[in-house]
């Protein structure tokens, strides 16, 4: 715990001295995830159904024109495991995040980029028997941003252990959000 308020100390320290900062919020929508959880060494695939829904907000500030590092916060509501017609688990990651400005699309006023967030996700029961630990998240993604419109497509991967089980929840992950400066 202590490792995790002196990484948001010093991300929020560097982010205070930037000059171009913005808050970014975003609902995202997640679809194609799978369950991956292990049992000494075998590596077991569980599909999943349904939607998750995630929750988002960032801080980021500019590094240079092109170049922007923040921290953000999601709460995430997890796929349910099909197998087992159970989440398994909700998340709140807190992570730093990372974002390149690749430049515009086409001859639009859609500016592209790629993104990239790390961190630790808080993990909490969602249903079931069980009690998850928390673990590591992280993501990598792109989009397009318009006039404070941001549209987002990533892959997220959140880790966590149940019952002596590592789990390891991916999904792919569409979102739309809203740039306040």
């Amino acid at each position: 715990m202590k490792k995790l308020l002196l990484i948001g100390l010093l991300i929020g320290s560097a982010t205070t001295a930037m000059a171009d900062k913005y808050i970014e919020t975003r609902i995202g929508l997640n679809g194609f995830g799978t369950y991956n959880h292990d049992n000494s060494s075998t590596v077991y695939k569980e599909k999943t159904s349904g939607v998750g829904v995630d929750f988002a907000a960032e801080i980021m500030n500019s590094v240079n024109d092109d170049l922007y590092l923040g921290a953000g916060i999601a709460y995430q509501i997890n796929q349910e495991n099909k197998a087992k017609n159970d989440p398994l688990f909700r998340s709140v990651p807190v992570y730093g995040a990372l974002k390149y400005k690749i430049g515009y699309l086409g001859d639009s006023s859609w500016e592209t980029f790629v993104k990239a967030n790390l961190g630790y996700s808080f993990n909490m029961k969602d249903g079931g028997d069980h009690t998850p630990k928390d673990g590591l998240y992280y993501a990598l993604g792109g989009g397009v941003e318009n006039d404070g419109v941001v549209l987002e497509v990533s892959y997220q991967d959140t880790h966590s252990k149940i019952n002596k089980t590592n789990y390891d929840y991916s999904r792919w992950t569409f979102g739309i959000g809203y740039r306040f400066r």
